[in-house]
């Protein structure tokens, strides 16, 4: 699996949050993994892989759950930044 690394900024919304991860998905392949870094979010996406079907939501997820709203299944868990504070999330598509 061959993997690329980018990053977005810490002042996001969580809309923005989610169009940034879909535009990314579309140039480099799917989101495998979310983390904060000092910069702002940084995501690690799969150039093997095709783009998805369709768009990822990303649930804030304070008490570490990883439920996704129903229909959906989870993609990763892990932190990123949303109106720059750097919280849990689990990102479900």
């Amino acid at each position: 699996m061959s993997t690329v690394r980018v990053g977005g900024e810490k002042s996001m919304s969580k809309d923005e949050l989610e169009r940034w991860i879909w535009a990314t998905e579309n140039n480099t392949g799917p989101l495998k993994e979310i983390a904060c870094a000092q910069g702002g979010t940084v995501g690690t996406f799969d150039e093997d892989a095709p783009t998805p079907p369709r768009a990822a939501v990303v649930n804030q997820d304070n008490e570490n759950t990883g439920s996704c709203p129903p229909g959906k299944t989870p993609v990763c868990s892990g932190r990123a930044y949303i109106s720059g504070v750097c919280v849990p999330v689990v990102v479900c598509r």
